[in-house]
C-alpha cells in the first residue's frame, strides 16, 4: 500500500494535530501559555486544582472518566514503574490518531516519513521470529524467540527487508545487539534507531551513536497519554510539547535537584488525568535552547531491568512485563518478580480473585518463554523504606552481562 494511502487513513484527528505542532513550534512563551490556560481551566473547574496520584484513579475511575460512550472507548492498562496495576479508558480513535501525529513528529528527527520500513523488537512477541503487519508496514521481530541459536535467521530475515527504521527499548537495543553480535548488527541497513519509553543514560546514548553512527531518536511518554517530550541533541534535555498536555514540575520534599512530573491530559473523551503524579521524576535546568518548548535536563523514569534467562542472555523486563495491554493488569492487585538464579523466576502475586490464578500461570509462562517460573501467593510483598513496591528483584550473584 502507498504511504500517503496509509497516513490519510490514520483519519481527521491526526491532520489535526499534525498542524497544530507545526503551528506550535512558532508560538512565543506567552501565546503557548494562553493557549494551555484556554484547555486547562475546564478541566481544573470540573475537577479541582488537586494534585493526585494513581490510587485516586485506581478508586474511583468514573469520577475522572467522560463520554464513556459504548464501542468509542477501550481500557488501558499499565502497571507503571511500581508494578501496581491501573486500568483505564481510552478514546479509541481520535487518541491513537493524536498519537501518531506527535510520535511521527519525533521519528522526523532522524528522517523517518510515515509509514517507512520500520522493524519493531520491543513489547510486542508475535508467533513467530519475525511477522510482517501488512497495514502497518511494520516487521516485528520476537524478544522471546530471538535466541543464540535464531540469531541467523534474524539477521537473514532483516537484510533481506532493505533500508528500515528500529524501534526498541533502550534495554532491547543492547540485548539485540549482544544477541546479533556488534558486527553484525552495525552492518544492518538501519536508517535511524527510535527508542523511548525507558531512561537512555547519555552516557549510552553517546557509547551507542559514536560506534555505530546510526541517527539515534529518544523520547519520553506514558502509557496514560498526559505527557510527551522528545530528546533535544542540541542541548541533552527534553522538550515538552505544549498541545499534548500540560506538564507541570513540583518541588520534591528534601531534593532541590529534582522535581516531580505532573501532567494534565488534554484528551477530551475516557479518563481525564488533570494534575496527575506520574511518578516520575525529572532534574530542572535553567538552561536555553533554541529549539521552543520547556525543557528539562533529564527525566528519571522507569529504568532498565533485565533478567538472565535459562542460556545466559540478558532479558528486558520492561518488555516481558510492562509492555504487557492486555487483561492481566485487571486480575491483580500486586506483582513482584524475584530471581535468585539464571533461567528461573520467583513470581509473588497478590490476586483480585483467587480463580485467575491459572490464568495467570499459563499466560506468564508463555510470555517468560525463555525462563521457567515457580509462582507463590502471599498476603502481602514487602516495600521499599519510602513505601513502594519494587517489581523486580535480582539477588546477589545473578548479574547482567550488559552490568558486568
Amino acid at each position: 500500500m502507498n504511504p500517503r494511502i496509509r497516513e490519510w487513513l490514520l483519519g481527521p484527528a491526526y491532520f489535526h494535530h499534525r498542524r497544530l505542532i507545526e503551528e506550535s513550534k512558532k508560538w512565543d512563551a506567552e501565546r503557548i501559555r494562553n493557549w494551555q490556560r484556554k484547555h486547562l481551566s475546564p478541566l481544573l473547574t470540573r475537577y479541582s486544582d488537586a494534585v493526585r496520584d494513581k490510587s485516586e484513579y485506581r478508586e474511583n475511575p468514573d469520577r475522572f472518566t467522560r463520554w464513556c460512550l459504548p464501542g468509542f472507548t477501550v481500557i488501558g492498562r499499565t502497571g507503571g514503574t511500581t508494578a501496581l496495576p491501573l486500568s483505564f479508558r481510552m478514546d479509541r480513535f481520535a487518541r491513537r490518531q493524536k498519537e501518531r501525529a506527535y510520535i511521527f513528529d519525533i521519528w522526523s528527527e532522524a528522517g523517518y516519513r510515515p509509514f517507512d520500513n520500520l522493524v519493531v523488537f520491543r513489547g510486542k512477541t508475535g508467533r513467530g521470529l519475525i511477522t510482517y503487519n501488512r497495514r502497518e508496514n511494520t516487521w516485528i521481530l520476537s524478544p522471546s524467540k530471538l535466541t543464540p541459536q535464531t540469531g541467523a535467521a534474524a539477521l537473514r530475515a532483516l537484510n533481506r527487508i532493505g533500508p528500515f527504521f528500529l524501534n526498541v527499548f533502550p534495554s532491547t537495543l543492547f540485548i539485540l545487539i549482544d544477541l546479533l553480535g556488534a558486527d553484525a548488527f552495525g552492518s544492518l541497513p538501519i536508517r535511524g534507531v527510535l527508542a523511548g519509553s525507558e531512561m537512555f543514560p547519555q552516557s549510552q546514548m553517546r557509547s551507542f551513536s559514536d560506534r555505530f553512527g546510526f541517527p539515534l531518536i529518544h523520547w519520553y511518554g506514558h502509557s496514560e497519554y498526559a505527557a510527551l517530550a522528545k530528546y533535544c541533541p542540541e542541548c541533552s534535555g527534553f522538550h515538552f510539547y505544549p498541545t499534548y498536555g500540560y506538564t507541570e514540575f513540583l518541588p520534591l520534599d528534601g531534593d532541590e535537584s529534582r522535581v516531580r512530573i505532573v501532567a494534565t491530559s488534554f484528551n477530551r473523551i475516557g479518563t481525564q488525568f488533570v494534575r496527575y503524579d506520574t511518578g516520575d521524576l525529572a532534574r530542572p535546568s535553567s538552561r536555553t535552547c533554541t529549539r521552543p518548548f520547556e525543557r528539562v535536563d533529564a527525566i528519571e523514569g522507569r529504568i532498565q531491568e533485565y533478567f538472565v534467562d535459562r542460556n545466559g542472555v540478558n532479558r528486558s523486563m520492561v518488555t516481558f512485563l510492562f509492555a504487557i495491554h492486555n487483561r492481566f493488569w485487571d486480575i491483580l492487585r500486586e506483582i513482584q518478580f524475584i530471581q535468585r538464579m539464571p533461567g528461573r523466576l520467583t513470581v509473588r502475586t497478590i490476586l483480585k480473585d483467587p480463580e485467575e490464578q491459572a490464568w495467570l500461570e499459563k499466560f506468564l509462562r508463555e510470555r517468560f518463554e525463555p525462563v521457567d517460573l515457580d509462582f507463590e501467593y502471599p498476603e502481602t510483598i514487602a516495600r521499599t523504606a519510602t513505601g513502594k513496591l519494587r517489581y523486580f528483584i535480582s539477588a546477589d550473584g545473578v548479574k547482567s552481562a550488559l552490568d558486568s
